[in-house]
């Protein structure tokens, strides 16, 4: 991925994650955890399982994010695209609860019921750095 975008991402962030409803987009927001080379989004405290934003993420895996980058001379945005899907691998799923402390707020323990962990697997970024006009396309390789 591109050094430079990676550059914005703290091990979490609040960002607008957007799925699809039908024909009706859904944008609501969500922290992004940053984990070594992984980005992952605790789900689940309200509805479970059954979540809506889990209905959909499962009908249509892609995805996309808005997050905004602030700078001295103006905003600046990062566009993350990519498919959604729940881990199930357990150690995965504990190392990032252990890491997030908000998480016990929420989940007595990674092995909760309603804990579901998603990994956002990026195809690709839309980036403007703050104070520019222009936006830039950047692939992932």
């Amino acid at each position: 991925m591109d050094e430079e975008v990676l550059s914005w991402f703290g091990e979490q962030q609040v960002v607008y994650l957007a799925t699809v409803d039908g024909l009706q987009p859904r944008v609501r927001p969500m922290t992004l955890i940053k984990m070594g080379e992984g980005f992952y989004m605790i789900t689940g405290a309200r509805g479970g399982v059954q979540a809506a934003k889990l209905a959909q993420i499962r009908r249509n895996p892609r995805v996309e994010y808005y997050m905004t980058l602030e700078g001295d001379d103006g905003n600046g945005f990062i566009r993350g695209e990519g498919v959604a899907a729940e881990v199930d691998d357990e150690d995965t799923k504990k190392k990032v609860y252990d890491r997030i402390g908000w998480a016990r707020n929420f989940f007595d323990t990674f092995e909760h019921p309603d804990y579901v962990l998603i990994e956002i697997m990026h195809t690709g970024f839309s980036y403007r750095r703050p104070g520019e006009y222009e936006i830039h396309g950047v692939p992932v390789e």
